[in-house]
């Protein structure tokens, strides 16, 4: 009974905050807001304490009952108080003001982790910062105070070589706001750093060093990474260090993070419980001759070792407490409950830090390792026709892609068709890899030149590893995009799957289960799919961007530059269940546009592109193509579009419902021209424009009842005039993006995503 009520209390732990994240709104107490989730906890406990002791006569008492109440309600509350806040002083604080005082700031302070490179090929690292400066135009200080908080920072490429964590330095150049997220699916960037414990980014042009780096655990981990890519050059070198040591080790190529992510395999390159429980594994393996105390000391220093390499990661910390456990129990000859250690060690690590249950890492591993622990052994048994190696290689990707799809689809809105096979096809070029990594890098530790000379032996399986891979990515199916999963989706498949584990109907009827588990996964979307009529104009950093669902087909309307399309764009269509689109529309755009569509060309097939061009910008492109002539009107399925400017982008787009107007920055005297040479075709419901003025003239001819701003500044004066003469008003800076059903009209991403708890970072 007493093991049953633990049971009872971890799982109302972690369950109270996971209810923290339920959108049931809050009360407010004071000054504090506090969820109404805080209430479940004791009104689902208090009649089971009533009712359950009688139906269980073996389980947990009314007490145990009634104390997993209060535990899940305070869980909430306990996620609320361990929730970073900024202080009195936070340099936050100073973001609005600072500018106002001189184009340019100073922040002092200390490096608090390893620089690492973004997608830009530029610097990034938290700064602890402890001064704040204002420079004016000359560079002479005007304003000095004492701050507290941390940064985020970005600095050119040559500007952070040599740093390291630890340091003492000076940054120049301009504070900013971390942005929440604008679009559906896009990167909430202030919840990413609101994780961190950082409410600042700063974008730097300037680093001076006031310290000079001392030994740390960085330079252990450059010794060994620097060893491998001796051996093997860029990036298979990489490739050993991060499946070595984990990513966060190592800057692997964003390609190959892609390629692997796509194909299912980035918790190869990522450390994890599988790669402690290989490690631990081959350790035990090797000396199982010794005696058990000695077996004991080694695997515990081994697992401290790799901690300490790797980094206090949620996934890495869970697999060490449990190889912990495990040794225990050898040292006392006692049998380890697999889900009893997973189960404590889970509620410890909670207890640690409670954010990490929104942590995806966390929430990958945890769930994997489960599946491991309760579907490896059925499917084994099921498997028994097959060679053990050849079962265990098929059963061990099955059940933890089994367990972890739920959340992948939530999280990422993607599947890959080939991930179960390629695991298994690649776990033993992964498991040599790994474990001829820690190898190398543990001998790398004592004499490079040696290091590097074994981890030379692994050229072989990474460059297979790396074909595997690359080749698999170009498959059908490899990349899927399957939409949005609404949280009741996700609970239903984990209801589904729990029943197939413990109720003896499930575990008969396994059939009925997996067409159960279809229909929840995929009737809701392909319903939503082939009625949804929605056009959304995302919020693209002032590009315009203009995407229309209908009935399954999908229409898009220029797409941006490179980053716009690979930031904004992509993540949409992902979010969308987007997989080909219908009909791509380009404008005449600036000489880099044509990067966009071969970035998005990449990922998502095009059927007809209608361009200005002689030919389609993306040289990938294989599909029909459409030029567009200036003043003629061109069908595009239920779709009008109507080129209007010949040096200029403007475009008038109708649909069955209604016309839109694309504006791009206009001059008066060119909109006035404009009005005049082109009044009876420019009546549009809806006009976009880039945020600067408007003429009357133009207005009088258009007559919109919509104004959609899609520009990085909206002029007070022009919005006024609009709403005056009753236009509706929208921004997309401000709103975020911008969508458009028949039956609700219009409505911004904002109103309906405010910021709190999320299933994820």
């Amino acid at each position: 009974m007493a093991v049953v009520g633990g049971i009872v209390l971890c799982l109302a732990y972690g369950l109270g905050l996971l209810g923290s994240g339920l959108p049931l709104g809050s009360f407010t107490v004071g000054p504090i807001s506090i969820p109404f989730t805080t209430l479940m906890g004791l009104s689902v406990a208090l009649p089971l304490a009533l009712v359950a002791p009688r139906r269980w006569p073996w389980g947990p008492t009314a007490k145990i009952w009634i104390l997993a109440g209060l535990i899940a309600t305070i869980a909430p509350l306990y996620l609320m108080w361990r929730t970073p806040a900024p202080g009195l002083n936070d340099l936050s604080h100073f973001i609005d003001r600072a500018p106002s005082i001189g184009p340019s700031q100073v922040l002092t302070g200390q490096v608090i982790e390893e620089p690492r490179l973004n997608r830009r090929l530029k610097g990034r690292f938290l700064l602890r910062v402890d001064t704040l400066q204002v420079l004016d135009n000359q560079g002479e200080i005007t304003f000095e105070v004492t701050v507290t908080g941390k940064a985020y920072v970005t600095a050119p490429l040559l500007q952070i070589t040599g740093l390291h964590r630890g340091q003492r330095l000076q940054a120049t150049g301009s504070l900013y706001a971390p942005q929440s997220a604008l679009n559906p699916n896009g990167f909430d960037f202030r919840a990413y750093l609101l994780e961190r414990g950082a409410f600042s980014g700063f974008v730097a042009n300037q680093l001076d060093l006031l310290t000079a780096p001392s030994w740390g655990l960085w330079a252990v981990r450059q010794r060994i990474v620097k060893a491998q890519v001796r051996a093997l050059g860029s990036p298979a070198g990489q490739v050993v260090s991060a499946m070595a040591l984990g990513r966060r080790a190592v800057d692997l190529p964003f390609d190959i993070q892609a390629v692997f992510t796509k194909v299912g395999l980035a918790h190869t390159v990522a450390a994890s419980g599988f790669h402690v429980s290989l490690l631990l594994g081959t350790v035990l393996a090797l000396t199982r001759s010794r005696s058990d105390r000695l077996r004991v000391g080694i695997g515990v220093a081994v697992l401290l070792g790799y901690l300490c390499l790797t980094g206090a990661q949620p996934s890495v910390l869970r697999a060490v407490l449990m190889g912990g456990a495990a040794l225990v129990g050898m040292a006392q000859d006692r049998k380890v409950i697999p889900l009893g250690a997973l189960l404590i060690a889970l509620t410890a690590l909670l207890l640690l830090n409670p954010r990490w249950i929104w942590d995806i890492g966390f929430q990958l591993s945890a769930t994997a390792t489960f599946g491991l622990i309760v579907t490896v052994p059925p499917l084994m048994a099921r498997l028994t026709a097959l060679p053990i190696p050849v079962a265990t290689l098929l059963a061990v990707p099955c059940a933890a892609t089994l367990w972890v799809l739920p959340l992948l689809l939530y999280h990422f809105n993607t599947f890959s068709l080939v991930s179960v096979g390629l695991s298994a096809v690649t776990t033993p070029l992964v498991m040599v890899i790994s474990l001829g990594g820690i190898l190398s890098g543990a001998i790398a530790l004592l004499w490079p030149a040696a290091g590097s000379a074994v981890a030379w032996v692994l050229a072989w399986p990474v460059q297979g590893l790396l074909a595997l891979a690359e080749g698999s990515s170009h498959l059908p199916g490899s990349g899927l995009a399957v939409g949005q999963l609404a949280l009741w989706q996700v609970l239903g498949l984990y209801g589904l799957m729990l029943l197939a584990w413990l109720h003896p109907v499930g575990q008969r009827r396994t059939g009925l289960i997996a067409a159960a588990l279809g229909l929840v996964l995929m009737v809701p979307l392909s319903v939503q799919a082939i009625g949804q009529d929605r056009i959304t104009v995302l919020a693209a950093g002032g590009e315009l961007v203009w995407v229309w669902q209908d009935q399954g087909q999908t229409t898009l309307y220029n797409s941006g530059d490179a980053d716009t399309a690979f930031y904004t764009v992509q993540p949409f269509l992902r979010q969308a269940g987007v997989n080909r689109l219908a009909r791509a529309i380009a404008p005449v755009l600036p000489s880099d546009y044509p990067s966009g569509w071969q970035t998005l060309a990449l990922e998502t097939p095009i059927t007809t592109f209608y361009g200005a061009g002689e030919a389609p910008p993306s040289s990938g492109f294989q599909g029909n193509y459409q030029r567009l002539q200036v003043g003629q009107s061109t069908a595009a399925g239920p779709l009008t579009l109507q080129p209007l400017g010949t040096d200029n982008p403007i475009m008038r787009l109708v649909t069955p419902h209604q016309s839109w107007l694309m504006l791009p920055p206009l001059e008066l005297p060119l909109q006035d021209y404009l009005a005049a040479g082109a009044a009876k075709v420019l009546p549009s419901q809806v006009l976009v424009w880039d945020g600067g003025e408007l003429s009357q003239t133009l207005l009088a001819a258009v007559q919109p009842t919509v104004a959609l701003c899609y520009g990085r500044t909206l002029l007070p004066f022009v919005a006024s005039q609009l709403r005056h003469q009753g236009i509706a008003v929208y921004w997309t800076q401000r709103d975020g993006a911008i969508a458009w059903q028949p039956q609700t009209g219009f409505q911004r991403y904002r109103d309906h995503h405010r910021h709190g708890a999320s299933l994820g970072d």
